[in-house]
């Protein structure tokens, strides 16, 4: 083990959000929207967004793995989703890459009606 790590397994950690996010939102942290190499910190609230003692608001974000969002676009296995850069936080996610957020790749197609698409993160 380095001398210098800080977590072992940093698959889930602490983050401060935006006091709205309940669990299960997909959320970006310092992101710039259609950027190739400024993607922000991605992931998924494990827990709803609480206030603490600094009276900032914090959600555990889980890096990894494949989550559930909603679009009624047509999606392809492994094309690129994206959640929309007014909201940084949420479930809403489209195809559209302009102005938006890259949160992950689909892993099932779907059709274009409302409905869930599968998601594997990508950090």
């Amino acid at each position: 083990m380095a001398l210098n790590e800080v977590y072992a397994n940093g698959e889930s950690i602490s983050y401060p959000v935006n006091a709205a996010v309940v669990s299960g939102n997909f959320v970006v942290l310092n992101g710039v929207a259609s950027h190739p190499h400024h993607r922000g910190i991605v992931g998924v609230a494990e827990t709803s967004a609480v206030v603490a003692a600094d009276t900032l608001s914090y959600a555990t974000l889980r890096h990894i793995g494949v989550f559930t969002g909603t679009t009624a676009e047509a999606v392809a296995v492994g094309e690129a989703v994206y959640l929309d850069a007014a909201a940084t936080y949420g479930t809403a996610m489209t195809t559209t890459a302009t102005d938006n957020y890259f949160v992950g790749h689909a892993i099932e197609a779907k059709g274009a009606v409302a409905g869930n698409v599968q998601i594997r993160i990508n950090n």
